[in-house]
């Protein structure tokens, strides 16, 4: 395979234009340093799509799980999936209200947040012992299932919308690096797709962009334009404010923003979970504590883990043999269409009387980005889903009144349906009847994996996350707001891409955070394109370290690490190509810089 094709073989710029082959260049680097980076040590049944060859017809195996917080229901809920229970015991709605707003109204009518959960989690969940804050933080960082909603209300409290989205956040800072106009006009039409007039919204770079303390832009130096905020005033929190002055609309949802939410995190979970460790693959939750990837008691990280082992192992497989695995070209995450099978009309609802004559409850439901049953390029047939199924890559979908519906009785809203029997009062009802995907290709192979110990806490001085020391500066600072009340930094809604380096002999002034760096003798090292040593056309100079605390992105929370601050000069005709950063002392990768020919 000569490229990763786009997330969902979507298509933001005309085929072949400059725009578009400039995204697919960009995207096919990124995915590339994940694949990398998820590589583990050999002998790795973890493969990497662009050298091995995939012969024609290898079948994709497709991975689901459902959109809702699993953790919200094992920690919260009166039901929890699992054993252990948990001491609140709360509600379904009150639930309902949490994974929706990020609070919820106790017993006594007070406004309340997460409560703490258990800080020990293998080999299962302890509430006897001590506890912390619920995490991941920011404005929607419980919506964790790699599905993010945001949902708008009218005025009488009633939801008239509900977007739902899975794209990575990795593809809009590519897209953005190409072309902030594009990002600007996907985020108008999509926000505004099937909208009245009235709850439309107007996007403009300026909302989109990094700012520093004084309100101006901050100049990415690998594309001298402003650089991309993550959690911008159109993708921020879990409510759209679409009713009142048009002026003061903010919030939705575009793209993932919960730290452990990326396609780079995605990666190195399905390599994380190829070993095949003494655990066993049997139990999810035995397999996730030895291998200590992902995290606990999500319905994704498991789950996913799990498949992922078991097929490496052949349990999973029908002729029980070893397979080597990676996901499925396009990489990504993709939500499913739902099971509206339950979606009913409620009495305000009449066709040809209040609504057309051939409404349908489904109508409600509309895909705005991504495809239903994809083509498998590999097969010529489409991706297989479960039960039988086709599987689809829907990128983002909403839930709200069709126009021609409003056009016949304005004042219909999702509470005049029911789903389940119930009426539509919160947008979980709905995440509810969803599941995200994503595809695995199996590949044979006559090794057979040898069982390992499980994992243990990682080799000091790795590497962490790379960007442009002015990057840094500006996502660092700026604190995001979290329902219960935890400070988290912007740096950790960030993504870990390879930053691009000239060669061309000019200084540039990175940083590079470190978990447990070395002592004494620290130096940073870009390596030559075999990895084998630090490359002498490449000189690397410390000029400070700083501790920093937040959540590296992929994490589910923060913690503290050294901020390494460096220059870097690349001489001309340095060869082109992804280079490993190198901790002196310490380790190699997952983070790599990108050295790009000409000035």
């Amino acid at each position: 395979m000569a490229t990763f094709s786009l997330p969902g073989f979507i298509q933001d710029f005309p085929a072949d234009s400059p725009k578009d082959l400039a995204l697919k260049a960009r995207w096919n680097i990124n995915a590339e340093s994940w694949i990398q980076q998820a590589m583990p040590a050999s002998p790795a049944f973890f493969y990497d799509p662009s050298t091995t060859p995939i012969p024609p017809g290898t079948q994709a195996v497709p991975v689901q799980w459902f959109a809702f917080p699993g953790r919200l229901m094992q920690y919260f809920s009166s039901s929890p999936p699992v054993s252990p229970p948990n001491p609140y015991n709360l509600s379904t709605a009150q639930v309902y209200s949490l994974a929706d707003t990020g609070f919820y109204q106790d017993s006594n009518g007070q406004t309340q947040s997460f409560p703490q959960v258990p800080a020990t989690l293998c080999p299962q969940a302890s509430w006897s012992g001590s506890r912390k804050p619920f995490g991941p933080y920011g404005p929607r960082g419980w919506l964790d299932e790699y599905c993010e909603w945001s949902v708008a209300r009218d005025a009488s409290n009633h939801i008239v919308r509900v977007d739902f989205a899975c794209e990575n956040p990795e593809y809009w800072y590519s897209l953005w690096a190409v072309d902030p106009d594009r990002v600007c006009a996907l985020y108008e039409q999509t926000l505004n797709a099937g909208a009245p007039a009235s709850r439309q919204i107007s996007v403009q770079r300026s909302d989109l962009q990094l700012t520093d303390g004084q309100g101006q832009p901050v100049i990415d130096p690998g594309t001298v334009q402003p650089a991309y905020n993550p959690l911008n005033k159109w993708n921020s929190g879990p409510i759209s404010l679409r009713t009142g002055d048009a002026s003061q609309f903010t919030g939705g949802v575009m793209h993932l923003t919960s730290t452990p939410n990326t396609l780079q995190t995605e990666l190195g979970l399905a390599g994380a979970a190829t070993p095949q460790y003494a655990s066993g693959n049997v139990d999810a939750q035995q397999l996730i504590c030895c291998g200590m990837y992902g995290q606990q008691y999500r319905n994704s990280d498991p789950h996913i883990g799990q498949s992922v082992n078991q097929v490496v192992g052949g349990q999973g497989n029908i002729d029980g043999k070893p397979r080597l695995a990676c996901l499925a070209n396009p990489v990504g995450l993709y939500l499913q269409t739902p099971d509206l099978s339950s979606l009913k009309f409620g009495p305000a609802i009449v066709p040809g009387q209040t609504v057309p004559v051939d409404a349908r409850p489904t109508d409600v439901f509309q895909i705005l980005r991504g495809t239903q049953a994809p083509i498998d390029p590999v097969t010529g047939q489409p991706f297989p889903g479960a039960d039988g199924q086709n599987g689809d890559m829907l990128l983002h979908i909403a839930f709200q009144i069709p126009a021609s519906w409003l056009a016949m009785t304005p004042t219909l809203t999702l509470a005049d349906l029911t789903i389940n029997q119930a009426s539509i009062a919160w947008g979980g009802q709905l995440a509810q009847q969803m599941q995200i995907a994503l595809f695995a290709r199996p590949l044979p192979t006559p090794l057979v994996p040898p069982t390992v110990a499980c994992a243990g806490s990682g080799s000091g001085g790795s590497p962490l996350q790379c960007m442009f020391q002015v990057l840094w500066d500006g996502y660092y600072p700026i604190q995001e707001p979290s329902p219960g009340g935890q400070p988290m930094s912007l740096a950790s809604n960030t993504v870990i891409v390879p930053p691009w380096l000239p060669a061309s002999g000019s200084t540039q002034q990175l940083m590079v955070t470190v978990s447990n760096p070395p002592p004494t003798g620290m130096g940073v090292s870009v390596m030559t394109a075999d990895g084998s040593q630090p490359d002498p056309a490449i000189t690397t100079q410390i000029t400070a370290t700083t501790s920093v605390t937040y959540a590296v992105p992929g994490n589910s929370y923060p913690d503290t690490y050294t901020a390494i601050s460096f220059t870097v000069q690349v001489a001309p005709g340095t060869t082109p190509g992804l280079r490993a950063l190198a901790i002196t002392g310490g380790g190699t990768l997952p983070c790599a810089v990108y050295i790009r020919g000409g000035a």
